[in-house]
């Protein structure tokens, strides 16, 4: 019997951890539609004052601390070069809520289109988000690339005219 009533009250969601779930779904959604919709200001309420970033393509695999003020600049640098981006997150699952810290994971493919040309990438997102007074917020975010159609530079050397692989 008390095996039973553990086990039940285990089973019970948490109103508080459904909350946080939702909150930080809603986070992780919203990075993506706020880069394709270039969304600087709603983009920056997403992520924490310090970020960890490593979002680098198949051919690195380095990352670097910055200031969330520099990840947008990154992004509000790179994004406006192409004609369109999609990124599309899927499979977010959400791994460990405490009162301040979450951890959670998702698949992603990127679109970028350039003058008819199209590089592409899928992979896996690693979140780490810090519970602020402003709500969720990304403090570090890790992109595995497990494949892409090109090099992202190649796709710009194509757009100036210079054959892919002649650099």
């Amino acid at each position: 019997m008390k095996h039973y009533i553990l086990a039940t009250l285990l089973a019970l969601p948490l109103p508080a951890v459904a909350s946080d779930e939702a909150a930080i779904l809603t986070t992780i959604q919203g990075i993506a539609t706020a880069a394709d919709a270039q969304d600087w200001s709603r983009l920056d309420m997403k992520f924490g004052d310090h970020v960890i970033l490593n979002q680098l393509s198949l051919e690195t695999d380095q990352g670097a601390r910055v200031k969330d003020r520099t990840v947008i600049g990154i992004w509000a640098e790179l994004l406006p070069r192409f004609d369109n981006t999609h990124h599309e997150i899927s499979q977010i699952e959400v791994l460990g809520v405490s009162s301040v810290v979450a951890r959670a994971t998702a698949r992603y493919h990127a679109t970028y289109d350039l003058h008819g040309q199209t590089w592409e990438q899928t992979g896996r997102l690693d979140y780490v988000l810090k519970n602020t007074d402003a709500g969720w917020r990304v403090v570090a975010l890790n992109t595995t690339p497990e494949w892409e159609n090109r090099r992202l530079s190649d796709l710009f050397l194509q757009d100036e005219g210079t054959p892919a692989g002649n650099s």
